[in-house]
């Protein structure tokens, strides 16, 4: 282990002049303020006048990890809808089965317990695509479904003890089939699907046949971002509008975020996996930004953060920067606070060896990327927090903002930097997620490292406050 660690990289990263413009902590947790929540990962989130809304997502840890099963197994799907009424202290959680849905909406029913959904919240609808899941056949299948959800009905249904059907259309399109990607709505303009995969059969034959595709298991990287139009009238439609194509959109389980400019709203996508010769991360985020489109940007490289995690989202108006935050997940490098540098989990052997290190690592550690929006000032700094996470924690789970902080833009979903200057505030709440145990006996960072494939995890019964600290001006 010593030789692993002598070969580790070290890279120093961009600095700001003048310290950080902001720090991030969540280590307090205050799950017993919010009785009977559920323990899920990889949800389809909502919220709603201090409602919160879970749908779908696992119960269980991450798949084929710590001697668990391979499989996404029916048995541990999240079968029900879930409402936490935080407009009360302690507050209240309800929940209604999935399976109350009539015959009509099987198709709804399948979705709705599987897990890795692109989803967007607009205004009071909540739209989910594609997952994949074990539907009420048996078939592991990456769902061809697009869900359109009104929020306060749903929720309203729920309280009382129902999923109502009304709550819900939906319409088969095999253009938001995906798993692991994300779907974004663009203020006053489209959707996009940004990337993902379509996955079908079992993962345990997929394994089995050297990861290569058979009629019985196979994945297809969607490799492209689709610009989709959603009509909602007496009928929903979705059509095609453009395709973008380039090797970088190989890419699953990636964040994919909204992004905020001085010409209005766009999106960024950030790493993801699995490059195909290396089978590692993407490091080279990409951006939809208004006034010069859709593009790799060819010049930073990301660092931490390689997998789907949670992300607090803030933008400074009068910098003109856009700041995203990542919290713990699964990480290409971490930061070492005494050598000032990032430095790379190695990576070791293979899956037959005694030591196999994959090089992509459980990590509790809070980063943040500041990226300039003005068409003459595109550059990326990446930054780590000084303060941890109490475990390794994120992966698959959600930051949920105060609903009563202001956005810079109604509808972006991105907090404004400007009234948080000066002070120290709770801005929300880490919730769910998968926990992982990657380190053996005395399970700390001193200890020898558990085979990538082995290390124990579960969904994690934590909810932490977040809280931001912006010096004053």
């Amino acid at each position: 282990m010593k030789q692993l660690i002598a070969a580790l990289f070290l890279c120093a990263p961009l600095t700001f002049a003048g310290g950080a413009p902001f720090s991030v902590e969540a280590r307090e947790d205050v799950s017993a303020d919010f009785p009977g929540a559920p323990r899920l990962h990889s949800f389809a989130f909502a919220q709603w006048q201090g409602k919160w809304v879970f749908i779908g997502g696992r119960t269980n840890g991450y798949h084929s990890v710590g001697g668990g099963p391979a499989e996404f197994m029916r048995a541990d799907a999240n079968d029900q809808v879930w409402v936490i009424d935080t407009t009360v202290h302690p507050a209240r959680t309800y929940h209604a089965p999935v399976a109350d849905l009539p015959a009509s909406h099987v198709a709804v029913k399948d979705q709705w317990i599987a897990s890795a959904f692109s989803r967007i919240q607009v205004g009071d609808k909540l739209y989910i695509a594609g997952g994949y899941g074990q539907d009420h056949t048996g078939s592991w299948v990456t769902h061809a479904l697009l869900s359109v959800v009104s929020i306060p009905a749903l929720v309203e249904g729920v309280m009382h003890g129902k999923v109502p059907p009304e709550s819900v259309r939906f319409l088969e399109t095999p253009w938001v089939q995906s798993a692991g990607g994300g779907l974004i709505k663009i203020p006053g303009g489209n959707f996009y699907l940004v990337m993902g995969h379509v996955f079908t059969g079992s993962y345990t034959a997929f394994e089995g046949n050297a990861e290569e595709n058979t009629k019985h298991a196979s994945q297809i990287y969607l490799e492209e971002v689709r610009e989709l139009k959603i009509t909602e009238g007496e009928e929903i439609a979705v059509e095609l509008l453009q395709r973008f194509h380039d090797s970088e959109f190989h890419r699953r389980d990636l964040n994919v975020v909204p992004l905020y400019s001085p010409k209005g709203a766009g999106f960024a996508a950030y790493g993801g996996v699995f490059t195909p010769r290396t089978q590692l991360n993407y490091t080279k985020p990409v951006y939809m930004v208004p006034g010069q489109g859709l593009f790799v940007d060819s010049i930073f490289e990301q660092k931490m953060h390689s997998y789907s995690t949670a992300r607090l989202l803030l933008y400074d108006k009068a910098k003109a920067t856009m700041y995203t935050t990542f919290f713990g997940g699964i990480s290409r490098n971490f930061w070492d606070a005494y050598a000032k540098a990032f430095v790379e989990y190695p990576t070791h052997g293979d899956r037959n060896a005694a030591v196999y290190l994959d090089g992509l690592q459980w990590n509790d550690q809070i980063s943040s990327l500041a990226r300039g929006m003005n068409e003459s000032d595109g550059k990326t700094v990446e930054w780590v927090h000084a303060a941890e996470l109490p475990a390794y924690l994120g992966t698959d789970g959600f930051f949920i903002p105060r609903d009563d902080l202001a956005e810079v833009d109604p509808g972006t979903q991105i907090l404004d930097l400007g009234p948080l200057r000066g002070k120290r505030t709770l801005v929300g709440y880490l919730y769910g997620g998968i926990r992982a145990f990657p380190y053996r006996f005395p399970y700390d960072k001193s200890a020898q490292p558990y085979n990538a494939g082995t290390i124990p995890s579960k969904a994690s019964e934590s909810i932490l406050n977040v809280y931001l600290t912006v010096p004053g001006e």
